[in-house]
């Protein structure tokens, strides 16, 4: 049998309601019928293309090991290019292994990490920016990170990223021409003209490249660090934002020992929040390595909420909790304003987002997520924004090559100078899309990617 067919199991953790095994490549046809029986009798290779069929899963002993569901997908119209097919059995760890054993028996090896869809790049069934957007679409763990790379997966930067770059080969396949037959009726090539596209070319790169900075908030939520000395109410706001208990609260001061993240969503925006220990000098070894973990959350933090003690007067520690949050987006919560308020005019002249209110009561909430929502990146206008570290680098790169043949166009330099330059920025967008992209980068690509998919 060909050992070009490869398998592998791409269903979700077993035990499962459903397990689902796939095959792809010349002879997964044959491989299937030896180990799926359908039940009216004729072989699967006889029947309809691209429709699920009832039948028998056989083990290596030829004895019936589950009753399920078998389809096949006849290239090039499958998600690989080539001929597919695909097991829908019941999700028992036994029953896969025991599938498994015997397409690999029939002739078929064990797919590695991401050639499934490696195999649909080689075959022309998706770019390699679409490829990295399936990576993407795997593992974002937010809705909004879901959103944006099915965007990329349906081709949102890619076809501009195109569209720039067969502008700028437009501008120098001209270009060619005006040098290559002076004496034929060709336009004459418009410097002012090729300036004017090259620096909108550049802008668009620079804005699409910058994107990757706000990217990691889709995958991830936006880092939102919970700081305070202790028994200020930073784990009972953090409960309370959550809606659950999820962080230990007690009357003891320094409960919190570690830092203690959680994703939450509001009004489509998901924040990764951080309850961390309580800033002061650490009584004992355990409580000293959460507070170093609570400034390093802060330094880490796109956002902190300073939670200061509103019934008590400042004290020292609250001061160097100002200090950490200078220059920094900062929401200051004086929390406990059910209780007789004490005198916080520092805290709100230092800090210009502030509220008061109730982390046990659950008071005052709503305005504290209203003031999140307004510190957060732009990354629910809509906009595709870019995931992919190779894709920011090679964008940036190619922006920096067209601002020079930019500036050779409008200053007339030498066509060398001018050709270099939009020739090596065309290039790196080919790059981008997948074209002349070095085997050691797609390899690194797929690597991403688990067995199955």
């Amino acid at each position: 049998m060909d050992k070009n067919v490869i398998a592998a199991y791409s269903g979700g953790a077993l035990p499962a309601a459903i397990g689902i095994i796939r095959m792809t490549g010349k002879g997964a046809a044959d491989i299937l019928s030896s180990v799926f029986r359908p039940k009216r009798g004729k072989p699967i290779t006889y029947s309809d293309k691209n429709k699920m069929i009832y039948g028998e899963l056989s083990a290596s002993d030829g004895k019936t090991i589950d009753i399920c569901l078998a389809c096949l997908f006849e290239g090039p119209h499958s998600y690989t290019g080539e001929d597919m097919a695909e097991i829908y059995c019941h999700g028992s760890e036994a029953v896969v292994a025991g599938a498994l054993r015997a397409i690999y028996d029939a002739g078929a090896r064990p797919a590695e990490a991401g050639e499934f869809t490696k195999r649909a790049f080689l075959n022309g069934k998706m770019n390699l920016s679409e490829a990295e957007a399936t990576a993407d679409l795997i593992y974002s763990q937010t809705e909004m990170g879901a959103k944006n790379a099915a965007a990329q997966l349906k081709g949102a930067n890619f076809k501009e990223v195109a569209e720039m770059r067969q502008s700028a080969l437009d501008l120098i396949s001209h270009f060619y021409a005006v040098c290559d037959y002076a004496d034929e009726d060709i336009e004459p090539f418009d410097y002012e003209n090729a300036r004017n596209t090259l620096t909108d070319i550049k802008i668009r790169l620079e804005k699409l490249a910058e994107s990757y900075d706000r990217s990691k908030f889709l995958s991830e939520g936006v880092p939102v660090a919970i700081l305070g000395r202790p028994n200020v109410g930073k784990s009972s706001l953090f409960n309370a934002l959550l809606g659950y208990d999820r962080a230990i609260v007690t009357s003891e001061a320094g409960t919190t020992r570690d830092v203690i993240g959680q994703r939450a969503t509001f009004d489509g925006v998901t924040f990764y929040l951080m309850d961390t220990a309580g800033i002061r000098e650490g009584l004992t070894e355990a409580e000293t390595a959460g507070i170093k973990l609570s400034r390093q959350a802060a330094e880490d933090a796109e956002i902190i909420i300073a939670v200061f003690d509103g019934s008590q007067p400042l004290a020292a520690e609250d001061k160097e909790i100002i200090d950490i949050c200078r220059d920094r987006k900062t929401i200051a919560v004086i929390n406990k304003n059910d209780l007789p308020v004490a005198d916080m005019s520092a805290v709100s002249n230092m800090f210009e987002k502030n509220v008061s209110l109730s982390a046990d009561r659950g008071e005052g909430i709503e305005e504290l997520v209203g003031l999140m929502n307004g510190l957060c990146p732009d990354i629910s206008s809509g906009e595709v924004l870019i995931t992919s570290g190779r894709q920011a680098a090679l964008l940036a790169q190619a922006a920096e090559a067209f601002e020079r043949a930019s500036e050779s166009a409008a200053n007339g330099m030498t066509a060398d100078a001018f050709l270099l330059d939009a020739e090596r920025g065309a290039s790196l967008l080919g790059k981008v899309i997948g074209l002349d992209v070095d085997i050691d980068i797609t390899n690194g690509i797929f690597s991403r990617f688990c067995v199955g998919k």
